[in-house]
């Protein structure tokens, strides 16, 4: 096999030097956008709120008011209640920005959506917990006074570390991590 002269070797790099550049445009243009929302969207940080601290978001102040780890009915399992509370501040604001959606997500970076049924714990330990909505729930954001609301999550017993992360479809931040 004979070895290239420095002539080729040069329009070799240029080619594949060309290939670089060409092929990510390549796709950027033939994506019409989309590849840039979803890479905008994924460095997007959330807004980190501590324990208590008060948030304005999407038409209210948010509060995580408590979150806290019940004993789960399966064997290495606990049952996080999270309450929390949105006091309307732009009411019309507050309802045109659902739907909301909650998570909970360890120090390892997994996460969980809310269970759909109440579980037994909690309608043993925390049954004024029942009365509360879950998220989202704001037809009644033109009262005075906040609305509690409260979502249960079934997790590893292992779980530490917990955030809950509350996200509005229409509001802006992304969304809020309670620490």
């Amino acid at each position: 096999m004979a070895t290239a002269s420095a002539g080729e070797r040069r329009v070799r790099r240029l080619c594949l030097t060309a290939l670089a550049v060409a092929l990510p445009a390549a796709i950027l243009v033939h994506s019409r956008g989309d590849l840039l929302d979803l890479l905008r969207e994924a460095m997007r940080e959330p807004t980190v709120v501590e324990r208590g601290e008060v948030q304005p978001y999407g038409g209210a102040d948010w509060r995580m008011t408590e979150l806290t780890r019940l004993p789960g009915e399966l064997p290495g399992t606990v049952v996080i209640l999270a309450e929390f509370e949105a006091a309307a501040i732009g009411p019309a604001r507050l309802r045109e920005a659902v739907p909301c959606v909650v998570a909970l997500t360890d120090d390892r970076g997994r996460r969980w959506e809310p269970v759909f049924l109440t579980e037994p714990a909690v309608r043993r330990t925390r049954p004024d917990a029942l009365e509360k909505p879950r998220c989202g729930a704001f037809e009644g954001s033109e009262e005075d006074g906040p609305i509690m609301m409260a979502e249960s999550f079934l997790v590893p017993e292992d779980a530490r570390g917990l955030s809950l992360s509350v996200a509005l479809a229409g509001a802006s931040p992304d969304r809020l991590l309670f620490r």
